[in-house]
């Protein structure tokens, strides 16, 4: 087990809080937190104080604990040693006084022989802390040997990712507070190893949270979470190989905004806008309807996930009923203008029809164009325009 497991293990056994153990340590939650998690480790100091508050060993905690008892370098050990020198000088000063000058030579024979004893438990205290100091300094320059390792390629400039990008799992909800849309977000490594496991950090706000990443096939690791309109995400990727070793690396900034969860339309292409009118005709007592322009264009603009499979445009006077005409648009190239994030196409068609009369009978309203999007999932918006009277 890590220090971190064994860290954890031992507060949980004694039933302590990481906030309790924190504040009997004299540092702060959120470094307790980091050590459990093997995120950072703790100083020597640090290790010795958790080890006396937890009632356990600093070998326990280090995970190199030996098969038969070793001498553990306590303030109370110390005390009690102190403790017995004391009471012996006080006993002996005693003895000087009841025995006089004759027995003088064998009080401080006495004397010699406990403070030789004293010397040797003190030299093998030393000894020990000397050997624990060994332990841990080699214990963590094998962790930071295997931290480097796994980060080598990050310090060099070499990225461990090899691919990342966020997906909806569905439509875009509304409530009275907010506007938020489950996602997906799928990271593929640079190099895959046996047993490594990935942990997705999100940080929006004052917070952070940290989600276990599964696998999919072709070693694609993947945690759902949800994106809130308005929010702005930081996220970050945690590896973690077979042997416990960590390493970080920084993905990316989502903008989380409602250009990101719904196509936008503009009517016409950008810089040549169509004359979008109507004309009133009489044909005896009934009135007809015509176009000024029958072909008709908009442009999409649409964040990179989405995918369009359908933009039809009715021509209407009303909001219920039958449209007077409907004309099937199709797509030009998709293209990107530098923000990798959206992607742009222009959807063509025309009311005009070879087989029939191009105008429609006209009772009243206001005539209109209606255009519908559908995308890939079957989900529609809606866009309008008016035509203007010629």
């Amino acid at each position: 087990m890590t220090l971190g497991q064994n860290l954890q293990a031992a507060r949980k056994a004694k039933g302590l809080s990481q906030e309790t153990l924190a504040e009997q340590i004299g540092v702060s939650r959120q470094a307790l937190g980091k050590w459990e998690k093997d995120i950072a480790l703790p100083g020597l100091d640090n290790l010795q104080a958790a080890a006396q508050v937890l009632g356990v060993s600093v070998d326990t905690l280090l995970g190199t604990e030996a098969a038969g008892p070793a001498p553990a370098v306590t303030l109370d050990a110390m005390r009690d040693l102190l403790a017995a020198r004391d009471a012996e000088q006080r006993k002996h000063r005693r003895l000087w006084g009841l025995l006089g000058a004759a027995a003088a030579v064998v009080v401080v024979l006495l004397l010699v022989v406990q403070n030789l004893a004293y010397q040797r438990k003190m030299q093998n205290l030393t000894d020990s802390y000397a050997m624990l100091q060994s332990q841990l300094s080699s214990t963590t320059a094998d962790l930071s040997t295997r931290m480097d390792e796994l980060q080598d390629a990050v310090r060099q400039g070499k990225s461990t990712v090899l691919e990342w990008r966020w997906v909806p799992v569905d439509k875009l909800h509304r409530d009275v507070q907010s506007s938020w849309m489950p996602v997906l977000v799928q990271v593929t490594p640079s190099e895959s190893t046996t047993g490594m496991t990935a942990r997705l950090s999100v940080t929006y706000g004052d917070t952070t949270e940290l989600h276990n990443m599964g696998v999919l096939a072709g070693d694609i690791y993947q945690a759902q979470l949800v994106f809130t309109v308005g929010q702005t995400y930081d996220l970050t990727i945690q590896w973690t190989a077979a042997d416990g070793a960590v390493a970080n690396e920084k993905l990316g900034t989502v903008d989380f905004t409602a250009t990101q969860t719904e196509p936008e339309l503009a009517w016409g292409r950008i810089g040549n806008t169509l004359d979008y009118g109507y004309y009133i005709n009489r044909s005896g007592n009934k009135k007809y309807l015509e176009l000024s322009c029958y072909p008709v264009e908009v442009e999409l603009t649409v964040p990179n996930w989405m995918k369009i499979a359908d933009v039809t445009l009715e021509l209407r006077t009303g909001e219920e009923g039958e449209p007077l005409a409907t004309a099937q648009l199709a797509a030009d190239d998709w293209y990107s203008s530098g923000e990798e994030t959206m992607m742009h196409t222009v959807w063509n068609g025309t009311f005009y029809k070879d087989d029939g009369p191009n105008k429609w009978l006209y009772a009243d309203g206001q005539p209109f164009y209606r255009a519908i999007v559908t995308d890939a999932t079957s989900t529609t918006w809606t866009f309008e325009v008016p035509l203007q009277k010629k």
